[in-house]
């Protein structure tokens, strides 16, 4: 007798056989028992699921002569035949080689008959439903509409997105999920205790996730594995069978890439790639373990639980990760998952390997720009730094015109504004447009300051204001003359100097204050000067950032 593979050895029959699918099969089991099934179903999901078991564990429940729960007893008459594919009941078809529309119509004229004798129902699995025609599914949707009675269609697919919405709108919709690497691993166990087979959980665990999903494919997995070991399986054995990378040569990597050691990587990458790896398998299990490496950092041991782990695995991500900031990893693992992407586009995926894992293990660890501006703020100045100071301030009050572009300014401290009692400012005091914009920040109103802001004065004394600007802001400043003067007396007034009766406020359509701080003289000092270079904010500055160059330097008093 011929080998049964065991995928098609152990597949469910009954629905509480069925791994990882209870959301589907607990509405079935409880449509049958309430006597509510459908005529139609439809069954999606990834491959190896079990969507055409269950259509299979269907079709005998209904049909099924000792049953009183929605479990197929699997020893009658009926369960025996459908099981063994002999069924005249229940007819299985390919859509794949059954999709034409003179195939639908010998369905159909296959509907008109009643069941066989022992039968209740007749079933038409239809697996691939998706590789119909557009006219097979036209010539399909008035018999999926309005059955006869004693008609169920089951329909399956992995593609769901190329069935007509108008055959999906007349099926019961069930999504099937890809199952969890421990329910593969479970299901696989029991197998192995089943048959025999001495496997150790790492090798069970390798399997599984290999699998992606896919009980059928870990099956068929464990089923090759078995050939090629002679005695108990493990994690090595399984590595050298399937042509995957032994979990250690991961963690030794990963090791030599935190440690920042790229002649390390090197020759870690050298003896994987001299055990005959294939580039792309590496380069998945690669991206899959710092995937494990980031949710081990982001989600700590109770997400690695979920996603299957063993405890030896888990304690292995968390001792890696314990020194490194969570910034740090998000950044490697982007590096590793887009790095993987490129390497498996490219003609040369071992070179492009090389390349990311060195640029991984040279890279800087992340700085927050405000935690370095923290730093510069809180270290001492020297004193050759203080003794500068007024250097460059006199270098830059030097290169100053009289309006420069303000934001709005904080009001100076009264002591600074308020003039000495007694000891009144002398008529030949030269006044600053600056000091008179500071004072007119608070009291003038929003849109007045913005305009005042966009002149470039070019004369300030008392009575007399002259200056150029845009011309919209000029014309609006010509509109608000009189509040102008009485800023101006108050600005006088502060400055111990007499009210003027009459100002000339004098401002023309020319350059404005933005054009002239764009040239580089007000509130600017260009770098280049020693007391410029010198400072020690600026020396700090290019330590973090070597290479870089200061071209401007803008004070703000």
């Amino acid at each position: 007798m011929s080998y049964l593979v065991l995928a098609r050895k152990y597949r469910p029959a009954g629905f509480g056989s069925v791994s990882g699918q209870e959301h589907v099969t607990r509405t079935i089991s409880n449509a049958i028992q309430r006597d509510k099934v459908v005529h139609a179903y439809l069954l999606t999901g990834p491959r190896g699921v079990g969507k055409t078991s269950v259509a299979r564990i269907l079709s005998k429940a209904i049909n099924c002569q000792n049953s009183t729960s929605a479990e197929p007893c699997l020893e009658c008459a009926t369960c025996k035949e459908i099981s063994a594919g002999t069924s005249l009941a229940v007819r299985e078809i390919d859509g794949a080689s059954h999709n034409s529309v003179d195939n639908v119509r010998d369905l159909m004229d296959s509907f008109k008959g009643l069941p066989p004798p022992g039968y209740r129902h007749k079933v038409y699995i239809i697996d691939e439903v998706h590789m119909l025609s557009v006219s097979a599914f036209n010539a399909l949707l008035k018999s999926l509409e309005e059955p006869p009675p004693n008609t169920v269609f089951i329909l399956a697919t992995t593609e769901v997105h190329k069935i007509p919405e108008t055959v999906i709108s007349r099926c019961q919709r069930h999504d099937f999920r890809a199952l969890s690497v421990q329910a593969i691993e479970d299901r696989l166990s029991h197998v192995c205790a089943e048959e025999g087979i001495k496997a150790d959980k790492e090798s069970l665990r390798l399997i599984s996730r290999l699998a992606d999903g896919s009980m059928r494919d870990a099956q068929t997995l464990l089923d090759r594995v078995q050939s090629f070991c002679s005695g108990t399986i493990t994690a090595d054995e399984t590595s050298r069978a399937l042509g995957t990378v032994e979990r250690r040569a991961l963690t030794e990597l990963s090791q030599a890439l935190l440690s920042r050691d790229p002649g390390q990587v090197l020759a870690h990458v050298s003896d994987l790639f001299a055990t005959g790896t294939d580039p792309g398998t590496l380069l998945r299990e690669f991206v899959n373990y710092w995937r494990e490496l980031f949710v081990a950092k982001l989600g700590g041991e109770p997400r690695l639980k979920a996603m299957g782990l063993g405890q030896d695995s888990i304690v292995e991500l968390l001792r890696l990760t314990s020194p490194l900031e969570a910034v740090d990893i998000q950044d490697l693992w982007d590096l590793a998952r887009e790095g993987a992407d490129r390497c498996l586009r490219s003609g040369q995926p071992r070179y492009g390997f090389e390349a990311l894992v060195v640029r991984m293990a040279t890279r800087q660890p992340v700085a927050e720009l405000g935690e370095m501006i923290a730093t510069l703020a809180a270290q001492p100045e020297p004193a050759a730094a203080i003794r500068a100071k007024p250097a460059v301030q006199a270098a830059v009050e030097a290169s100053r015109v009289a309006s420069p572009r303000l934001e709005a300014p904080p009001a100076r401290a009264a002591a600074d504004t308020a003039p000495v009692p007694g000891k009144a400012a002398s008529a030949g005091t030269p006044l600053l447009w600056e000091d008179f914009m500071r004072g007119a920040s608070a009291s003038a109103g929003k849109m007045l300051f913005e305009n005042l802001k966009r002149v470039l004065v070019t004369r300030f004394e008392p009575g007399v204001v002259e200056g150029t600007g845009p011309e919209f802001n000029v014309t609006t400043i010509g509109r608000d003359k009189q509040k102008i003067c009485a800023l101006l007396n108050d600005f006088l007034n502060q400055k111990g100097l007499p009210s003027m009766p009459n100002w000339k406020v004098a401002f023309v359509k020319g350059k404005g204050a933005v054009e002239s701080s764009a040239s580089g003289q007000p509130g600017v000092s260009r770098s280049g000067s020693p007391e410029v270079e010198g400072h020690p904010a600026l020396q700090s500055l290019q330590k973090i950032f070597p290479g870089s160059k200061v071209e401007q330097v803008r004070t703000k008093n």
